[in-house]
């Protein structure tokens, strides 16, 4: 066993942390900045827009013909013909959504990347009722590379429990 002088051992263990950090904020940078990550999250966008604007076919687009997922509100899981169904509910009823994307990290496998978010998603409708004002749900979306574009295979929401 090596003695090191007490300076020394401090030393070490600094530049060990240090350089242990440096590589885990490379790793994290690396993985974020990716642009399989970038595409597919242009496409989690695309995913808020078109349920925004009540756009339930295009939405639909984005949804490989085999996903099975678990909405937000869901009691069980669905598939690509009944994942609509949120999207035309706020169209067909007018409700005007807000909603603000924070991005919580992603995962690369190549032709498969696993995005994690949150969100508020509050709805207003025409009768003065809010609902879900103080709510922010987290996501999941396992996303596929078909020829050259990205379907969602698979993907889970649930709420944040809030801080109270």
């Amino acid at each position: 066993m090596i003695i090191l002088p007490p300076l020394r051992q401090v030393l070490l263990i600094t530049f060990s942390i240090i350089c242990a950090v440096s590589l885990t904020s490379a790793q994290q940078t690396k993985e974020s900045n990716s642009p399989r990550v970038d595409a597919v999250w242009k496409r989690e966008e695309l995913y808020w827009q078109y349920v925004k604007a009540g756009d339930v076919e295009t939405y639909r687009t984005l949804w490989d013909e085999n996903f099975r997922g678990w909405p937000c509100k869901n009691q069980h899981t669905a598939t690509k013909s009944e994942i609509g169904n949120w999207v035309r509910d706020i169209r067909d009823q007018k409700a005007k959504l807000t909603y603000s994307l924070t991005f919580d990290g992603a995962a690369d496998f190549g032709d498969v990347v696993v995005v994690y978010y949150k969100t508020p998603m509050m709805y207003e409708y025409s009768d003065g009722r809010v609902v879900d004002k103080d709510k922010v749900f987290k996501f999941t979306h396992t996303w596929h590379k078909t020829g050259d574009t990205w379907l969602i295979i698979g993907g889970m929401c649930g709420e944040i429990p809030s801080a109270k």
